[in-house]
């Protein structure tokens, strides 16, 4: 809460409302673009040849390429379906970050992925390392991966049937990421620094989410255990055999003229103690 408040009174004049409502729209038009003029694609790259052309626009320009590449095969209607629901998802991304965070925060978030990222893409290409996999879909996974942390319960319709909860979809994609750099253990490091703000944000709240767990599991584990302890106190107790209702359920008890409680082993007729 203090974050966001400071970030609102001192730098809401850097937000970009629905920002990434603005970035998938941008990258429908250039999926049209591409669509319509193929060898526009190459504008949406970042390549050595390029960088060393001057053309660093192509830094920032990589993250305006659709999630869904362009097919002018048959099955170009399929990517068109697939882009919308990206879009959709995104909207949906968008409204919900700016709804926990705030805008000034959610745009903070999408400047801090966007610049790391690009830092990773141009130097790959500046000293001339394949950035394959790299590109908008790393970009929307750190918005996935917030989207997750923040709402692990929200459900999506798995092939539009079988829901499944966020953060089991943000886990799979994790392990993906991983078994990648396993098999290419500098990928490791790349990842690292393309999530870095995800990462300086989750790991800080997960820690102390774990904490707050572990502290209620044992307030709870304290709580079961006094509770045990007040169910072991007794009600009733005779004041000569000492005998509870818990020792001895099916033993009734009352109190004796003298103001004492007694089994009814230990009262006569009249209602006074027997003398032992």
């Amino acid at each position: 809460m203090g974050l966001n408040t400071n970030l609102e009174k001192n730098f809401s004049w850097l937000a970009f409302p629905g920002l990434i409502r603005a970035i998938v729209t941008i990258q429908c038009v250039v999926f049209a673009l591409v669509t319509m003029k193929p060898e526009t694609a190459g504008f949406f790259t970042v390549s050595p040849e390029g960088l060393a052309k001057g053309e660093y626009w192509r830094i920032i320009a990589w993250v305006f390429y659709p999630f869904v590449a362009p097919d002018d095969g048959t099955f170009r209607f399929i990517n068109v379906i697939f882009l919308l629901i990206i879009m959709k998802i995104s909207f949906l991304i968008n409204d919900s970050l700016e709804h926990a965070w705030g805008e000034t925060r959610t745009s903070f978030y999408v400047y801090g992925t966007w610049l790391c990222q690009s830092i990773i893409l141009g130097s790959a290409a500046w000293i001339g390392i394949p950035t394959g996999g790299l590109g908008s879909e790393v970009f929307y996974l750190a918005l996935f991966f917030a989207f997750a942390t923040l709402f692990p319960d929200y459900e999506f319709a798995l092939f539009f049937v079988l829901p499944v909860k966020v953060w089991i979809l943000a886990i799979l994609a994790a392990v993906m990421l991983l078994l990648g750099g396993i098999k290419f253990p500098p990928l490791l490091l790349v990842y690292a620094l393309c999530f870095l703000p995800y990462l300086a944000w989750a790991i800080p709240r997960l820690r102390n989410f774990s904490k707050h767990r572990a502290e209620i599991s044992a307030r709870r584990v304290k709580f079961n255990s006094q509770a045990k302890g007040r169910e072991a106190v007794s009600l009733h107790s005779c004041a000569i055999c000492q005998r509870t209702e818990q020792s001895d359920p099916d033993l009734e008890f009352r109190v004796a003229k003298d103001d004492e409680e007694y089994c009814v082993e230990h009262l006569d007729a009249e209602g006074n103690p027997k003398q032992s």
